[in-house]
């Protein structure tokens, strides 16, 4: 998925006009007219069938713009729309670039070839949260007087129920479209203190650092877990199962031995003077 994908979310009222218009003089009669050897079942569905007919009207709409920046919104739009209205519940098996593709050999109409975006249901979601976070912001600067401080507060609440599922500088595409948006409304409202204050959106929050203790228990819990995992491959493993294996009420006495020993010079000859234990 490309990085356009989210920052074009600003542009798609225009184009959701375009596609509006491009639903004109599409009736019922039309739809009698599917290629079943192209779309198969989905010929028996009147509203897919429909919303594929405006689509290939809107494909040609642009196909005479060639690869001009419009072009490239447009498609984009194309496909967030195409994914919402026909291919959402995957009744059909379809992708967005797999209609495009049909759509240009039925109509010849070669356009978004390196534009269209095959949508997922999380950035379907995603889309969805940016257009609702975009829409609130035209709320706002349409009131009657200024703007309109109820829909600022709405905007304001919005904007806070996402803060934290972003950090500050993220490469993520989806934080950048809101950043996008957020910029656009702070240099537009940061003056107008009727919106006051709802007229700044925080920056989103830093990343956390991990802090030096943090890393030195991490060492120090990785370390005490592979002496855990390998004591009983040494000779002082090998006396603790010795001396465990003879007796389990011995297990009280075995600490306090062996904090004697720990003392003790003796210690150090003490893999010579384990018996042996074949078990």
């Amino acid at each position: 998925m490309s990085e356009e994908l989210y920052n074009s979310v600003p542009s798609f009222n225009t184009y959701e006009g375009i596609k509006d218009d491009c639903s004109a003089g599409i009736n019922d009669g039309m739809l009698n007219s599917c290629d079943k050897l192209t779309l198969r079942e989905a010929c028996n569905d009147n509203n897919f069938y429909r919303n594929y007919l405006i689509a290939e009207k809107y494909l040609n709409h642009f196909k005479a713009m060639g690869n001009s920046p419009y072009v490239e919104y447009a498609c984009k739009y194309f496909s967030y729309w195409v994914y919402k209205e026909m291919l959402k519940d995957n009744q059909y098996g379809y992708s967005v670039s797999e209609l495009r593709d049909i759509i240009m050999r039925r109509k010849d109409v070669n356009t978004c070839n390196d534009y269209v975006e095959n949508i997922s249901t999380q950035i379907y979601l995603n889309i969805k949260k940016l257009i609702d976070l975009h829409n609130n912001f035209m709320e706002v600067l349409g009131g009657t007087n200024s703007f309109d401080l109820n829909k600022a507060e709405k905007l304001f609440n919005f904007y806070n129920g996402l803060i934290n599922t972003c950090y500050l500088n993220s490469d993520d595409s989806f934080c950048n479209g809101i950043e996008t948006i957020r910029n656009g409304y702070n240099e537009t409202l940061i003056k107008a203190t009727d919106c006051a204050p709802y007229n700044f959106l925080q920056p989103f929050q830093k990343r956390p650092e991990k802090s030096a203790n943090t890393i030195a228990t991490a060492a120090i819990t990785a370390i005490s877990f592979a002496s855990i995992m390998t004591y009983k491959f040494t000779p002082l493993g090998s006396w603790v199962r010795y001396r465990l294996s003879g007796n389990k009420n011995l297990r009280n006495k075995l600490e306090k031995e062996f904090n004697v020993s720990q003392n003790s010079s003796e210690l150090q000859d003490m893999e010579y003077r384990v018996p042996y234990n074949s078990s």
